[in-house]
């Protein structure tokens, strides 16, 4: 059997690139900051606490790189399986195209992985909006922000954001 993985963008998808790997850096960054902010409670003297968010990305990005590279090389190194870096459209019910190459299975399965939808409310064009991968962008965590999540990833990151801001 043989086995072809197309991907257009990263490999790995959601989960390792904008989704669960760098919400869980995250999350263990603010859970850090967290504990420490209440060491006191423990009988721990500690200085200033503050949280770097230039540094929270860049670890965030080495994790989710480190992630994204072991399964490449998992893939690339996988008797079988072939690894077609494009996008790829259907052109037929048992056959897909990718930059002009064709491809035919009796079975073909989709993992679209997700993306962010910003809600046709009134008002949210009014304002500027950020989504989950522009998010991950910040060196700074805002003053005053609102959150309008769907999906676990989404919801974990206000939490986050306000344990590793100010105080």
């Amino acid at each position: 059997m043989s086995v072809a993985v197309i991907e257009r963008h990263l490999i790995g998808g959601t989960c390792v690139n904008t989704g669960c790997i760098p919400t869980k850096t995250l999350v263990a960054s603010a859970r850090t900051a967290h504990v420490v902010r209440r060491a006191a409670d423990f009988g721990v003297t500690t200085g200033p606490i503050g949280v770097d968010m230039g540094a929270v990305k860049a670890r965030k990005d080495a994790v989710s790189g480190e992630s994204r590279s072991g399964v490449e090389s998992w893939l690339d190194g996988m008797v079988g399986c072939t690894v077609i870096r494009g996008h790829a459209r259907f052109v037929g019910p048992h056959e897909v195209e990718v930059d002009g190459r064709r491809l035919a299975a009796p079975r073909i399965f989709i993992n679209v992985g997700g993306r962010a939808l910003i809600p046709d409310m009134p008002g949210v064009k009014d304002v500027p909006v950020l989504t989950n991968t522009a998010s991950w962008g910040w060196t700074a965590c805002p003053s005053i922000w609102w959150w309008w999540a769907a999906a676990i990833s989404g919801s974990s990151s206000p939490r986050c954001i306000a344990a590793s801001g100010p105080g």
